[in-house]
């Protein structure tokens, strides 16, 4: 088509039909964006509710657990003459292949008088660097007292460093160590189940208990 040929009126025409044909494909595009929001909003309704229920399901299984788990766990203890100390208690079937462990997350936390007790101990080991020898030996154990990425100290590593310190025998390391396990401040964060089954080669698998966890 050339436009040149087009009277006045046939171009007016033309382009009434274009603005329309514009404005049709406009209000296309805007009704499947609202049918796609509504398709959104119908679709995460209901997966919310199939979730809460989940979630819902869980809750109650896992209180049901340690409700249950509390009276096995008094029994052992009186029965071997232990105590619990409820970070975590481990149970299995007699023949081991399905085991459950139940417990509680730990975050370690320290006061503030944990850095007087850091600084007594590094003090102490630094008397002990007399030679290249020496010195690196005091550099590893001085990673014992090394601080994760939140800045805390490791209790294991702590309770390391008490063997060291009793066997020395020196007062100001012992005193450091005391200090560094009076600061001391756990801080319980959650509940946990595990679950294990062992297959018929040994190996074990574990009961994916979360969304990311299932395949």
């Amino acid at each position: 088509m050339n436009l040149e040929n087009l009277t006045k009126e046939q171009k007016a025409e033309l382009r009434r039909q274009l603005e329309e044909e514009e404005k049709a494909e406009k209000a296309r595009v805007q009704q499947e964006r609202e049918s796609y929001k509504a398709i959104v909003d119908s679709w995460v309704e209901d997966t919310i509710k199939k979730l809460q229920n989940v979630s819902s399901i869980l809750m109650d299984t896992k209180a049901d657990i340690f409700a249950s788990a509390s009276t096995i766990i008094q029994m052992k203890n009186e029965l071997f003459n232990v105590k619990s100390d409820r970070k975590s208690d481990t149970l299995s079937t007699s023949d081991g292949s399905k085991t459950i462990r139940i417990g509680n997350r730990i975050n370690e936390g320290w006061d503030d008088t944990v850095n007087i007790g850091v600084d007594k101990v590094k003090a102490y080991l630094r008397t002990l660097a007399k030679d290249d020898n020496s010195a690196s030996l005091v550099d590893t154990v001085m990673g014992l007292l090394s601080k994760d990425r939140k800045g805390n100290l490791k209790a294991q590593k702590v309770l390391e460093l008490e063997k060291l310190a009793v066997k020395s025998g020196d007062e100001d390391f012992l005193d450091g160590i005391k200090i560094i396990k009076d600061a001391y401040r756990p801080v319980p964060t959650c509940q946990f189940v595990e679950a294990t089954i062992r297959d018929e080669n040994g190996k074990e698998h574990n009961i994916p208990l979360s969304m990311s966890a299932i395949d």
